[in-house]
């Protein structure tokens, strides 16, 4: 046997006949259950096919019975005016009298409802019974528009009647219409009687579309006609929204009920609003189907078993042989090549004509050959791992890691020797609107460009590397001030003459350069790279694609030494965890209740003080910490949640996170670990931040929504953000800055733009969050206009979770925002 892993447990040993047995079974198993899931589908399909002719069947005969009512109900109405007396003076008389000696005889023989004699104006002069209900205003309009042509309409309120209104002659003359009215259920009892399935009608009103079988409605299966309902409304009612659903793709509807199996389909257009809807019990073809399947299965496992009994004849006689190959196989792995080769020439030699047992051991064989040549191989990839290990793969110049190193060492040669040097920080401008409009692959092109052009006008014994981003390094060993002035000069020009055209645009760039000598204005890498990082700022505050020198003056080792004691008292608080979370709750302006809270960063200060971001973000992006503190914040949230689960959070994202690589997958590999839902995250970036790296926010924003987690778009309104940018932006939730909820009680112009803007993200289906909410009145104006969500010192400054918890239990049924 093989080695086995130290502190493995073995696997149990499982034959190999036996793992051929499981193989085929699983495999005949397979086959069977497709045969029976292939003569499922054929029988459903044949149930479909019987079911579509007969639902086609009797719809025809509904229609037809009805038209046939209709001729009937014409041949009728020729014969009312003859049951009056044939000397009447008018066609009124003769009407009125003839329904008053015989109208009891129309309702018994003929299941008249109402009759109803319309005048050649449209008026009508006759209704009987007294009680009649009005006559459809569609047929009304029918004989005003044409009133010598026999009208025919289908009519439901209360209950559905069939109408048929004939023209009438009186001394050769048209006189009017005469209209009958029966009752449709007499009809659908009829269809009931001859097809045997139950049905019923829906009414849909005109003016705004809604169903009798909309679950919604108050009226829901408040059908006007339907036959046998304590059989048919359970039905019904079981169907639930599938029916309202049907009326878009016109599909059957299949029940299952504890008493059988019911197929529902629509007849639409009886008349304008009125369908049909007929129940077929066809719990016998179900049961049928199902039958035949049963059959299906216990033919294939009969099959199974005969299979499995001549398997277990077969197995017998090569498991010997290979046996004898796994004894051979341990000199693989102990590297033993040409003893394994021996044994294998050894093996084989006698056996003709050859199996797969003698091709596996031939296969042994070219592994063996091939393991001689991966182990060269892997000798070569170590050597492009120690390449990439200190080489940016981009631009192929030196990472920072190895920038640092080296640059270290000429700082201590030229404090040894004496020797003068310089360091070039260089920073592209405007480089991010490249990747902005044209993608980051004509990024990464330009990049490469850049670094080309940077090797052009550098020397051999020079340092050059790619700190990051569209940040570039150039160190000049022994070199004067001068040296480098000239050869920033020459750098600068070199990237002013890089052009690159894509998708009918062209881009040219330009880089700021700071500059800085060694040792005389620094002995440290950290401290070097920190002036000329100051330097290159100081040059874009002048205009960009220039460079400057880094000078000692007062002033500018002030801010330097602000910059540089602030990087190291986030580094400190990053080691001691002195970072710390506030929440601040956001309230549902509806109900009062909390919807979420956001988490609030903050640094506790080496005098146990707490600082407001505002203070050191700021650095933290310039020296590179936000990513460490984007992380911490992360991990920090997604604990509080795990441990406190009735808590929904709202986290902020800086502007380096659109770019960082491993923020996606420290969120995936966080929500695992903690096992938070990822609905109870909503995460927030600023108007600016989005938008000024449109591109990377709206990557970003989809792939976490990916993962579940909800997006809020912060301080809406202090941009320059447009309805088009927001519509590209995948966000939930809107967030109007405070400078427009303030003043809404005193500014006219602040409370139509709140009103605009909820409008138009209610209309894209997003919610609304004021922020800043201070004052009673304040809020109120705010319910009024529609705005979801609101925050601030009204309800709860920005509290530590245990005072959260506390102001949670202690609002708990009062309104809050309104005096208890």
């Amino acid at each position: 046997m093989l080695p086995l892993l130290k502190g493995f447990w073995p696997p149990p040993y499982l034959s190999l006949r036996w793992k051929a047995l499981i193989a085929l079974s699983l495999l005949l198993i397979a086959v069977n259950v497709g045969l029976a899931a292939l003569a499922y589908v054929q029988s459903t399909g044949q149930f479909e096919l019987q079911q579509s002719r007969l639902r086609d069947q009797q719809a025809r005969q509904l229609r037809a019975m009805l038209k046939e009512r209709e001729q009937g109900m014409t041949k009728l109405a020729t014969l009312v005016p003859l049951l009056g007396p044939a000397d009447a003076t008018s066609l009124n008389d003769r009407l009125t009298q003839a329904l008053d000696t015989n109208g009891a005889v129309l309702g018994l023989e003929w299941d008249v409802t109402s009759v109803h004699w319309v005048t050649r104006e449209g008026q009508v002069a006759i209704a009987w019974p007294g009680q009649a209900s009005t006559l459809p205003d569609a047929l009304l309009s029918t004989l005003r528009e044409s009133p010598e042509k026999t009208a025919s309409a289908l009519a439901c309120g209360q209950s559905c009647g069939q109408f048929i209104a004939i023209p009438l002659l009186w001394q050769g003359r048209f006189a009017g219409s005469l209209t009958l009215e029966r009752s449709l259920a007499d009809a659908l009892l009829a269809f009931h009687t001859l097809t045997g399935a139950d049905i019923g009608i829906d009414v849909v009103t005109a003016n705004d579309g809604q169903s009798l079988l909309d679950p919604a409605q108050p009226d829901y299966l408040a059908l006007p006609i339907l036959t046998y309902p304590p059989r048919s409304l359970p039905i019904l009612r079981a169907a639930g929204p599938s029916l309202m659903e049907m009326q878009r793709t016109r599909e059957p509807v299949l029940v299952g009920l504890e008493d059988g199996w019911f197929e529902i389909f629509r007849i639409p257009g009886l008349a304008d609003g009125v369908d049909a809807y007929v129940i077929n019990d066809v719990t016998q073809q179900r049961l049928g189907i199902q039958a035949a399947t049963r059959r299906s299965l216990l033919i294939g496992i009969a099959g199974i078993v005969l299979s499995e009994l001549l398997l277990l004849l077969i197995m017998q006689a090569p498991l010997r042989r290979l046996k004898r190959l796994a004894g051979a196989l341990p000199l693989l792995a102990e590297k033993r090549y040409q003893d394994l080769r021996a044994d294998l020439a050894q093996f084989g030699i006698a056996r003709s004509p050859h199996d797969e047992i003698d091709l596996m051991v031939k296969t042994v064989g070219s592994l063996t050959d091939r393991m001689e040549h991966l182990q060269q191989d892997r000798e070569q990839a170590e050597e492009r791992f120690l390449w990439l290990a200190d080489h940016d793969p981009l631009t192929r110049l030196m990472n920072r890691r190895r920038f640092n190193e080296d640059f270290a060492l000429i700082v201590e040669r030229a404090i040894r020797y004496q020797h003068p040097g310089t360091l070039l920080y260089l920073d592209l401008d405007a480089f991010k609107d490249v990747n902005d409009l044209s993608g980051h692959q004509v990024g990464d092109g330009l990049l490469q460009r850049v670094a080309d052009a940077i090797n052009e006008v550098t020397r051999s014994s020079d340092l050059v590397a790619r700190l990051g981003g569209d940040e570039f390094a150039i160190v000049l060993p022994e070199a004067s001030l001068d040296d480098a002035r000239q050869l920033a000069e020459r750098a600068q020009q070199v990237i002013r003459a890089i052009t690159i055209r894509e998708q009918g645009r062209q881009h040219q760039i330009s880089a700021s350069i700071g500059i800085v000598t060694f040792p005389s204005q620094g002995k440290e890498v950290a401290e070097l790279l920190a002036s000329a990082d100051l330097a290159m700022y100081r040059a874009k505050e002048l205009g960009r694609d220039r460079w400057q020198v880094f000078s000692d003056d007062d002033k500018v080792r002030e801010r330097l030494d602000a910059r540089i004691l602030w990087k190291e008292e986030i580094a400190e608080a990053l080691r001691e965890d002195r970072f710390t979370m506030h929440f601040q709750p956001i309230i549902d302006i509806r109900s009062r209740a909390i919807c979420h809270a956001e988490s609030l960063l903050r640094l506790r200060d080496r005098h146990g003080e707490m600082t407001p971001p505002d203070r050191f973000i700021p650095i933290a992006e310039q020296t590179g910490q936000i990513q460490a503190i984007d992380h911490w914040v992360l991990r920090r949230a997604l604990t509080t949640l795990s441990e406190h689960k009735d808590l929904k959070l709202a986290i902020n994202l800086s502007a380096n996170a659109m770019d960082d690589p491993a923020i996606l997958e420290t969120l995936s590999r966080l929500l695992a670990k903690q096992a938070v839902e990822p609905s109870r995250i909503s995460f927030e970036i600023t108007e600016s931040v989005a938008i000024n790296s449109l591109t990377s926010a709206t990557r970003l924003m989809l792939n976490i929504k990916e993962l579940g987690c909800r997006f809020a778009l912060d301080d809406f309104g202090s941009g320059y953000a447009s309805y088009a940018y927001l519509r590209q932006l995948p966000v939930d939730d809107i967030k109007i800055d405070g400078a427009f909820i303030r003043e809404l009680p005193n500014n006219r112009e602040d409370r139509i733009f709140v009103k605009a803007v909820t409008d138009m993200a209610h209309g894209m289906g997003k919610r609304v969050i004021a922020e800043f909410v201070d004052k009673t009145q304040v809020l109120d104006i705010l319910e009024d206009i529609g705005v979801d969500c609101a925050q601030g010192y009204l309800f709860s400054r920005p509290l530590p979770l245990e005072q959260l918890e506390t102001w949670v239990r202690s609002n708990q049924g009062l309104r809050v925002g309104e005096r208890a």
